[in-house]
């Protein structure tokens, strides 16, 4: 016999005295209180306290992308492609200073000496990802270099004139995030030949990092170098940031907020290890990061304007999470000349896999060294990077990819993530695997997941710790979890289930069990998500996403 048979056999056997059970006796009608009901049986047993303090925040940088600057693809008068972004939140956008991106403005022969011939390369990609015709990689450069070159050393007269500075790109970027509602998040990632250790062009078998550099121009040992001077090129960037926030003759200013110091440094394509000191090294790197730092931090604190005050600096963008945790661990040990330690309000990093576990553990490992150090507890974390196996990801028809992105948010939710981009946000280059928007503006199965990850967060939530799944693991990391409450708004629970067998979920608010007002089910990939009946107890699909609604 079931306990609830059993509770009813006791309540059908009490005597008379308590009630004849007659018409119009309203205790035959009357139930046990609440904590002494039985509540329904579920497989994932999901106890939040609304009224206590959060657990912690669910900012909606959590929903952010990195993608194409798009100004050279025009993103920015793709209406259909910022109408489909703005419906699922899309909060914050990383984009780059100068760099030259992946598959934008490719030449057609390399600088190997060779002119070895791109053709093959180009021929599979449309025709506006390749070079105006005549263009070399000095023109390119110069067209793209973001503090002009006159072929003699830089001095501080260039570094205070306005003339020096070419930033017309980087404003075209910042005004495409702002068509889409996004904030950007910027990286400074292409060193002006100016600045540069180098002047000669070299585009042939690159460092890791680059399979084919018939497709990276920008990676032409030139723009991937490090800086001939660490403070010429420090005092450059401050002179950059303050013209693109504060404005400058002719250019009013631009909302950017988060600036961070270059582009996975460990990987040649982006930092040449040639020009290290010694070679193969970050020695280099580390100097031109922390002094661009300590300078960009002073242009601060001398500044009463809000849009000054407010910046924040950070340093990256890594390729692995192991490197930031390095990184914090020796700036966190080493102070600088004067006794204070760089000075860092964010760090960056980057992690792809197919798998969402790795992905959380590198989370994981940056968290727990924030943690441990004595002068970063305070800074943010920006998983800058991120998605599938950009060599070997899932077909971009399937549910894989959308229950790695929704598993990898609510778990690294609950570790205190603040900041995360997803690689790719649009097939700007039909077929790409890994993007939320196809090339003709239909919503892939990803930007699905991002509809309901939306909903879950709005414009910024309160994080609900989860007393069944306090680190937002389910069933050993195979199911996930994250509890959202807004300000005047209800408890949403997200639950992903990457099983392949159901399972029910139940949600107690307040120590009572609840039933939604809303359940939204996605779990066809061909098919937006869809409500099912609410009720005590979730059915949650084998590889489905659900948005419980209370």
């Amino acid at each position: 016999m079931s306990r609830c048979a059993v509770v009813a056999a006791v309540l059908a056997a009490l005597p008379a005295a308590c009630g004849s059970g007659g018409a119009g006796d309203a205790s035959a009608d009357a139930q046990p209180p609440a904590d002494q009901q039985i509540a329904p049986a579920a497989d994932w047993v999901l106890a939040v306290q609304p009224d206590a303090p959060p657990a912690g925040a669910l900012p909606a940088t959590l929903l952010g992308h990195y993608d194409l600057s798009g100004a050279l693809y025009n993103y920015a008068g793709n209406t259909t492609l910022i109408d489909r972004m703005k419906a699922i939140g899309f909060a914050e956008w990383r984009v780059g200073l100068g760099r030259w991106e992946m598959t934008t403005r490719l030449l057609p022969t390399l600088a190997d000496g060779h002119a070895t011939s791109c053709a093959t390369q180009l021929a599979a990609l449309p025709a506006q990802a390749q070079a105006p015709a005549g263009a070399t990689d000095d023109s390119l450069i110069t067209d793209r270099d973001w503090f002009t070159d006159n072929g003699q050393p830089v001095t501080p007269t260039d570094l205070a004139s306005d003339a020096r500075y070419k930033l017309d790109y980087v404003r075209g970027v910042l005004d495409t995030a702002a068509a889409f509602g996004a904030t950007p998040f910027v990286d400074i990632d292409h060193m002006p030949r100016a600045l540069g250790v180098s002047r000669t062009f070299v585009r042939a078998g690159m460092p890791a990092g680059v399979a084919d550099p018939c497709l990276a121009t920008w990676t032409n040992h030139v723009s991937n170098t490090r800086p001939a001077d660490p403070n010429v090129f420090a005092t450059a960037v401050v002179g950059a940031v303050r013209r693109i926030v504060e404005g400058s003759p002719g250019a009013a200013p631009r909302d950017a907020r988060y600036w961070e110091i270059w582009n996975e440094p460990e990987l040649g394509y982006a930092w040449d290890p040639s020009f290290e000191q010694p070679p193969g090294s970050l020695d280099a790197y580390f100097a031109t990061a922390v002094t661009a730092l300590t300078q960009l931090a002073a242009y601060r604190a001398g500044s009463a304007n809000p849009h000054v005050t407010g910046l924040r600096f950070g340093l990256g963008s890594f390729a692995y999470a192991t490197t930031a945790v390095t990184a914090l661990h020796a700036l966190d040990t080493n102070p600088l000349p004067d006794g204070t330690f760089a000075p860092i309000d964010f760090v960056s990093f980057h992690a792809y896999s197919n798998d969402p576990q790795v992905i959380v553990d590198a989370i994981q490992q940056v968290v727990t060294a924030r943690a441990g150090s004595t002068h970063y507890r305070g800074i943010e974390l920006a998983l800058s990077e991120w998605g599938p196996d950009l060599t070997n990801a899932p077909a971009p028809t399937t549910m894989d990819t959308p229950l790695l992105v929704a598993t990898v948010l609510a778990r690294g939710a609950a570790l205190g993530l603040e900041h995360a981009h997803h690689s790719l946000f649009y097939a700007f280059v039909p077929g790409l695997p890994y993007a939320a928007v196809a090339a003709d503006g239909s919503p892939l199965p990803l930007y699905h997941a991002y509809e309901l990850l939306h909903d879950l967060i709005g414009t910024g939530a309160d994080r609900l710790a989860i007393a069944g799944a306090p680190d937002g693991a389910l069933d050993g990391g195979t199911g996930a979890v994250v509890a959202s409450h807004a300000a005047g708004g209800p408890v949403r629970v997200l639950v992903v289930n990457r099983g392949t067998a159901a399972r029910t979920a139940r949600v107690d608010a307040g120590g009572a069990t609840a039933t939604p007002s809303r359940v939204d089910v996605f779990d066809d990939p061909a098919a937006p998500p869809h409500p099912i009946a609410p009720s005590a107890v979730v059915s949650v699909p084998a590889h489905a996403i659900v948005l419980i609604t209370l």
